[in-house]
């Protein structure tokens, strides 16, 4: 039950769906897989692909414990430590979780602090961020305007160290297992049973449709997916099929409400699936019509194409389907997506911005073979960014507009940190220079499609000084540390500017994640400084190559 690499993945169902992808590089790259996973997501596990062997924590359980009797509750967890540790005698642990206890976790299960990839902590029980791509992705998807990846080929990246070369540099391989036959069964009955079907009406295929969401304000609005399922009845002779959990059955009450005054067909499956048949499920569907869910994951990692919404605070640069031809669908508003952790002013304006009409017009061309583009019109392109998910040349997900909203500020400058952040963090990975000439050879035998239109002259001028002020500040620290151990005053002006370096970022919301990337390079590299002299040097360099470029669009 041994295994070389022990993956962490103590978050939602989505995410430990879309650890598959990092699985199957490091099975490529000759290890043996373990995962340590919530058991409430357990049953999700035999659909992942070379998972040599499994430990689900009790999270939900262990919580409870601790609230009666906290000492008892953490010895039964240390002693559930120290059996994994004992079962799966790991060589690495790759930590995707940035929470403190699966830090400490990490910890405890390692053989040694320097084993661990990912999320850890240092002697002191600080938080600290193992490789380059962790401390991105710390920050990076807490900030929208700052998350220009697919949240797969970041958790690929941060497992990257380990796997063999050439294997990151190629696209993601997300392919689930295919649903045992007793699953299947049990999607077949289902299926066999619609409502509201008369005796002589006979489907001519399904559409599977996810109502719930994490949020409430994530929701497209249930009234809008039964004028879909209604349309698609009556257009195409498509039955929509129902899905959720078992909290989400309000909503297909709610559906069956609307669905009873036009008499439209449905199956209903809420909550009458465990993980295994919803995939089976699925697998009997023509598409899915959902908002950003783990089902969205699931129906991906299943090769089924999706039409997903995302509303309020989710977006598809980083969340988005890993599948080519899934189309994404946001609303087409200024304040979209908003910050996490903020009252919405404008009522959720967003949840109704999309039509059903719009909507299903995009699926009718998508299932009569003519392609999602078929289905565009100038309604749609007013209410909604359309995006469709592809890979770029380097291998990675990506998704491009529709709908002509990629002359966008917000488009535009996740592409451009899409370009700068990959040489960014290529070059500075702990490999180093073996990373950055296999990312430079990916990129010339792409072609280095590298040119990005610029951005408007006021996002220019707000983010170009800070850039270049920040190169400036970066030289100078550069030769104040190399002096910090010869002279008291350079020690002291080498601390004063890291600090002046962070106020600078921080007040710059375009460059948020480029703040926490230096927050989190000083904690991690702190207590060496030739490491993070090495790494301030070789950030200054791509700082001031981007504010050139960025202050070329100016004159030209």
């Amino acid at each position: 039950m041994s295994v070389d690499v022990l993956l962490l993945n103590l978050t939602r169902f989505g995410d430990l769906l879309q650890s598959q992808p990092l699985i199957q590089d490091l099975r490529d790259s000759g290890h043996r897989v373990g995962l340590v996973c919530l058991d409430n997501f357990a049953a999700a596990l035999p659909l992942l692909r070379h998972v040599d062997a499994a430990w689900p924590l009790p999270g939900a359980k262990l919580m409870a414990a601790l609230d009666q009797d906290w000492r008892a509750a953490t010895a039964r967890l240390l002693d559930m430590v120290r059996r994994i540790r004992r079962e799966a005698a790991p060589r690495h642990v790759v930590n995707l979780t940035p929470t403190l206890p699966a830090r400490l976790l990490s910890k405890l299960l390692a053989p040694a602090p320097e084993a661990v990839l990912g999320f850890g902590l240092d002697p002191e029980g600080f938080g600290v961020n193992r490789g380059v791509w962790a401390s991105f992705l710390s920050g990076a998807t807490l900030r929208r305007l700052n998350a220009p990846f697919n949240l797969v080929d970041m958790f690929r990246m941060v497992g990257a160290p380990l796997c063999a070369p050439g294997i990151a540099g190629r696209p993601g391989r997300f392919r689930l297992r295919t649903p045992p036959d007793a699953a299947v069964a049990h999607a077949r009955a289902l299926l066999a049973r619609p409502e509201n079907l008369s005796p002589a009406a006979h489907p001519k295929g399904f559409v599977a449709l996810q109502l719930g969401a994490s949020e409430a304000r994530r929701q497209w609005p249930v009234a809008h997916f039964a004028a879909l399922g209604e349309r698609l009845w009556r257009e195409a002779g498509i039955c929509p099929v129902l899905l959720g959990a078992p909290s989400e059955r309000p909503l297909a009450r709610e559906y069956a409400t609307y669905s009873a005054r036009s008499q439209t067909p449905f199956v209903n499956a809420v909550g009458r699936t465990d993980i295994p048949q919803l995939a089976a499920l699925l697998r009997q569907t023509r598409l899915l019509v959902t908002n950003d869910t783990g089902t969205m994951h699931l129906a991906a990692g299943l090769g089924l194409p999706c039409l997903a919404f995302f509303l309020a605070t989710a977006q598809p640069w980083d969340t988005g389907p890993y599948l080519p031809g899934c189309c994404c669908l946001e609303p087409a508003m200024p304040c979209h997506p908003c910050p996490f952790r903020q009252t919405c002013p404008r009522g959720h304006a967003c949840l109704t911005r999309i039509s059903p009409a719009s909507a299903g017009d995009l699926i009718l061309a998508r299932l009569e073979g003519d392609g999602w583009q078929a289905g565009l019109s100038r309604e749609l392109c007013h209410e909604a960014r359309v995006w469709l998910t592809e890979s770029d040349e380097q291998g990675f997900a990506r998704v491009r507009s529709l709908s002509g909203h990629d002359a966008e500020d917000r488009s535009l400058w996740l592409s451009q940190q899409r370009l700068f952040w990959r040489h960014i963090l290529d070059d500075l990975s702990d490999d180093g220079a073996g990373r950055a000439a296999e990312a430079a050879d990916d990129r010339k035998q792409a072609g280095d499609q590298t040119h990005v239109p610029p951005c408007s002259p006021d996002f220019r001028r707000q983010v170009t000084p800070v850039l270049a002020q920040a190169a400036r500040l970066l030289d100078m620290l550069a030769e104040q540390g190399r002096l910090a151990g010869k002279s008291a005053r350079a020690g002291r002006l080498f601390l004063l500017n890291c600090d002046r370096l962070q106020t600078l970022l921080n007040a710059c919301p375009p460059l948020a994640s480029l703040a926490c990337f230096w927050r989190e390079l000083q904690q991690e590299r702190g207590d060496r400084l030739d490491a993070l002299l090495r790494f301030i040097g070789l950030l200054a360099g791509h700082l001031e190559r981007w504010a050139a470029q960025m202050a070329d669009s100016d004159d030209n």
